[in-house]
């Protein structure tokens, strides 16, 4: 394969969680006046139903991203919505590591009335890839060990890079 495409999409947190909840909602509201009593016409039913589910996929299918083509030596950071990556092309200087850290944190979202007050210890992992400077070039977090490891190796054999996990494997 010559490329590798990070997305960086969570569906259940944040703005895509709305993508869902709209799509429901637009279900709910198609198919409302077959059991309930609507003093709207019915293509006010229609437009408000196809509208809502409309925009919800619209949600959940924007997300943001990195492409690295190995071909041509080159990486875009883009926005991709319905499929469509907006981004620019930039030229990728010569990788000489690959290192995966991992964070740990206590994670507390604020009450909001909405959604559940949860509070824990959270840990990410980072692929990071390094150019001649301290400073990574290009910096992928996940959820999981094993697809930090699996996804650092596989960027390290395509860059001929020198490979650093800096956690436990």
């Amino acid at each position: 394969m010559s490329s590798f495409n990070f997305r960086n999409r969570n569906l259940i947190s944040g703005p895509h969680l709305l993508g869902p909840l709209l799509i429901i909602a637009g279900f709910f509201a198609l198919v409302s006046p077959t059991f309930l009593e609507i003093g709207s016409s019915m293509e006010r039913v229609f437009a408000v139903g196809t509208g809502a589910i409309i925009v919800g996929l619209l949600i959940i299918t924007s997300f943001s991203g990195t492409l690295i083509d190995f071909t041509q030596n080159r990486f875009k950071e883009y926005q991709s919505v319905v499929g469509y990556k907006f981004g620019e092309w930039t030229t990728l200087p010569e990788i000489i590591k690959v290192k995966v850290i991992s964070n740990s944190y206590i994670s507390s979202n604020t009450p909001n009335g909405i959604s559940p007050t949860l509070s824990g210890k959270v840990t990410k992992f980072k692929t990071l890839v390094y150019s001649n400077s301290s400073k990574p070039i290009l910096s992928f977090e996940y959820s999981t060990m094993n697809k930090a490891v699996k996804h650092a190796k596989r960027l390290a054999a395509k860059f001929n890079a020198d490979l650093d996990l800096g956690i436990p494997e």
